[in-house]
This record gives C-alpha cells, structure tokens and sequence, in this order.
C-alpha cells in the first residue's frame, strides 16, 4: 500500500478519535441536571432574584467543579418537588431523608452529606419541662408537612399535630404565641433562631430522640443517564476527602453545643 494512503488512513482514523473524545467531553460539559427543592436556611436561602444562596448551592457548584454537570435549580414547594421526582419531571432534589416509599422511585446518592437531628422547641415563657416522649401529648405540635423527623413520632396517629409548608413559619408562629411546641431539625432551625435572635423567646425542650436523619442528595429513578448516580456520589466522596465539604459546613454551622 501506497505511504501516501496509510498516512492518510492514519490521519482519519486519529482525527475521528479526537473528535469522538472531544464530543464526549462536550456531552460531559453541558450535561444539564434539573433541581427541584424548596426554601430551608441556610441549605437554601431564597433570594430576591427567585433563587438560591446556601450550603446546597455551595454543594452544588463545588460538584460542577469537579464533574461539570450543570445544575438548574428551582424554587418549589417541597410536596410538589417529591411529586415532580416521583413522575420524572425533574432530575434531582436536596436534603432529602430516607424513607422506603421514597426509595420505591428516589436513588439516594451515598453517602449523605449532612446529619440533623430532630429536636423540640417550646416558648421558653411557657417554662414547662418535657424529658419524655409521653409528654408530647398534652401539646398540639407543629410540624412541617412531608417531612421525616423519627419513629414512633411520624406514624404516631394519636399525636395532635398542626401541619404548615416551612419551618420559618413555625418559627414565627411560636415566637407570636400561636403555637407552644414544634418540632424541627435541628441544624435548620438553631440556625434561623439565631440569625433573627429568637433564644430567650424559644428553648429547646429536654427530650432529645436519639434518631438522627441524615440529608441525602437523590435522583428519580428514572433519570440516572450518563452515569449520574456515579459522579454525584464519586464527587461527595472526594469533597469529604479533601476537607472541602468540612470547610463548607463550618462557613454555615457554628458551634451550638451550648444552646438549651
């Protein structure tokens, strides 16, 4: 065979690998993920725009770092974000706790990357002690619709519950007398009591259950493309690796140890 056809056949066959790798690389970059999730400070702060500001959001951009997905995220309600996963009109959602009917239609991106605890807060003028879990049911307790806090408490059906959207609005709620008792995670709610200085006005209670509820990043079953499920958890192992995802949590979450 004639140098000149090898050479030519050489050049072609290497100019179609370079361009199989460069659209490759080009899939990766734009690879477009949607996010559904709603307002919940300081893992997400809703801002004047429409948007996020926060430790998701921060998550987030530290994964487009290193896998280059693109992630669009927007603000809805929490109960209509599940159901938009459930029927695969959105690719993912944050802070999410495990729950066996969510994981009939949610793949859980381990690990999780963060861990609240469920915790009771009361007006602290009410100066009424709860050390057990049979003490909670003198109270109508407020709570935030679909959310997970722990057994035996969210299938207690002989538990008074008052149910709203967010748990800002607890918040205010209890700070105006409108409701005694409510219950929260902990990491969100310490967070918003300090950021609008509300200790003194509301205590955690006693009782402390010994569940923890870990926060999870998950995607509908029906989207995992692309190997997706692999990058989001392959970049949550490296950003714990590097202190990174450390680093972030001590931007938001300062010491509450000594909170009562």
């Amino acid at each position: 065979m004639p140098y000149t056809i090898i050479f030519l056949l050489f050049f072609c066959s290497y100019t179609f690998a370079l361009d199989g790798e460069d659209k490759v690389s080009r899939a990766s970059i734009n690879q477009k993920v949607s996010v559904s999730t709603d307002e919940w400070p300081p893992f997400r702060i809703a801002n004047r725009s429409g948007g996020f500001t926060g430790f998701d959001i921060d998550l987030l951009g530290a994964i487009t770092e290193i896998t280059n997905l693109q992630f669009n995220v927007k603000r809805t309600p929490w109960s209509r974000a599940l159901k938009q996963l459930q029927h695969n009109q959105v690719d993912m959602m944050t802070g999410l706790a495990y729950t066996q009917d969510r994981a009939l239609y949610i793949d859980y991106i381990e690990p999780p990357y963060f861990v609240c605890q469920p915790a009771f807060y009361i007006q602290t003028s009410l100066k009424k002690e709860i050390t057990t879990y049979n003490e909670l049911y003198q109270y109508k307790i407020g709570y935030v619709l679909q959310s997970v806090y722990f057994e035996p408490f969210d299938s207690d059906t002989k538990m008074r519950r008052h149910g709203v959207v967010t748990e800002s609005q607890l918040i205010g709620m209890a700070a105006k007398g409108r409701v005694e008792l409510f219950i929260g995670s902990d990491c969100q709610v310490d967070y918003e009591i300090s950021q609008q200085e509300l200790w003194g006005v509301l205590s955690k209670v006693e009782y402390q259950p010994e569940q923890s509820n870990a926060l999870y990043l998950g995607i509908s079953k029906q989207q995992n493309i692309h190997g997706l499920a692999k990058k989001l958890s392959n970049a949550l192992i490296e950003l714990q690796r590097s202190g990174q995802l450390q680093v972030m949590k001590n931007r938001y979450f300062p010491d509450t140890s000594t909170i009562k």
